[in-house]
Parts: C-alpha cells; sequence; structure tokens
C-alpha cells in the first residue's frame, strides 16, 4: 500500500488499516472509529443476514489515452444492500476518478464487483476533454458532451458560506472559472445538464 495513505485504528479489533477503510459511528455522545469490517460485520449481526466482508486488492486499469490509474476499493454493508466503491489516491488523498455500484445484499459481491470492473473500463474508454495548445487550456472534446463528478473546490474563496464548485473531467480536477471558459467556446448555444446519483451510470 502506498506509504503516503494514513492508518487509522479500529477501536473495535484494534487493526491499523487505510483511513478510507474506517468510519465513525456515534454512540454514548461520542465517536467511535471502526474498520469496515467490523462495522460491515455488526450491521449484518443487526440485520440477521449472511453477509461476509470482503476486501479487493488495488487494480490497474488503463485509460483511452493509454495512461495507468491504481483503483481502491471499500465494500460497506448498508443492511438491505451494498455499496462497492473504487477511487484513485494521489499524494495519500482521494483524487481523481471515482466510482460507485449499488447491489442487493443477497446478490454474489463478485458479481457485483465485476459490474462495478466493467462501468470503470467503460469510463476510462471516454474522452471528454482535451488539451488545447493554441489556448493552453482543456476544452471539449469533439463529441460535444462532458461526463464529470461535482466535488468542493476547498482551495476557492467562500460565498455565502460556500466554497465553489471543482469538476472532475476524464479524472481530472477543473476550476469552476476553468470550466466556465470552456463553456464560452459554445456561447450562443444551448445545452442540458443531468444530474446523477453517484451510484448511478452516466449514459
Amino acid at each position: 500500500m502506498d506509504k503516503s495513505i494514513e492508518q487509522r485504528q479500529c477501536e473495535t479489533c484494534g487493526e491499523k488499516v487505510a483511513y478510507f477503510n474506517t468510519i465513525y459511528i456515534s454512540s454514548t455522545n461520542k465517536l467511535t472509529c471502526s474498520c469496515l469490517r467490523c462495522y460491515n460485520e455488526r450491521i449484518a449481526k443487526e440485520c440477521d443476514s449472511n453477509f461476509e466482508h470482503v476486501e479487493f486488492e488495488p487494480v490497474i486499469l488503463e485509460d483511452i489515452s493509454r495512461v495507468n490509474h491504481e483503483f481502491y476499493f471499500t465494500v460497506r454493508n448498508l443492511g438491505d444492500r451494498v455499496v462497492i466503491e473504487s477511487f484513485e489516491i494521489k499524494d495519500g488523498n482521494r483524487e481523481g476518478y471515482e466510482f460507485s455500484i449499488i447491489g442487493d445484499i443477497d446478490n454474489d459481491i463478485i458479481i457485483i464487483f465485476g459490474k462495478l470492473i466493467e462501468r470503470m473500463r467503460r469510463a476510462l474508454n471516454r474522452k471528454h476533454i482535451e488539451w488545447c495548445k493554441s489556448t493552453n487550456r482543456f476544452q471539449i472534446a469533439v463529441d460535444d458532451i462532458v461526463r464529470a463528478r461535482i466535488d468542493c473546490d476547498l482551495e476557492s474563496d467562500e460565498y455565502n458560506g460556500r466554497h465553489l464548485p471543482l469538476i472532475v473531467i476524464d479524472g481530472k480536477e477543473i476550476k469552476w472559472n476553468d470550466f466556465g471558459h470552456m463553456l464560452m467556446t459554445y456561447e450562443g448555444f444551448n445545452f442540458k445538464l443531468n444530474i446523477f446519483d453517484k451510484s448511478d451510470e452516466i449514459p
């Protein structure tokens, strides 16, 4: 595992795990740090299910530009459903591509995982922005379609207590103003904005 990834200690089993494999549980007026294995086992016991925790090793996938991306995974028991998330780690933090899928708790988790990998491959095989040498900026690619994730730009100034959005396109963080410059290429055109849950695949 990347040595830059912060480790936290589970207050249930005492094991040290990557920070993204922990969850904080509120109990008796305090927050308790639990690893996802202990948390998932607890939820399975409370829901009287046969769910068994699974940990997936990191996977390296290649994008359309033949750039490799290493993805880490988390598995979380939601009671009647299970969610698997995949994400990149850069300098110890979650950055770049992120994916999520939700399945029924009784479904084979390996099949759910396989569907997530297929979704990731499809996304990595798309290109929405490209670098323009003449303007020294990213621009929207030839299909005139942008699929992206909305994040928060913590480095931006706050307006009425809120930061500006940060748009993650093709795994790249695009500042809100820079995204606006991309749109100005289409001045006078119309566009449609659809917003999807993070577990939905964007068509």
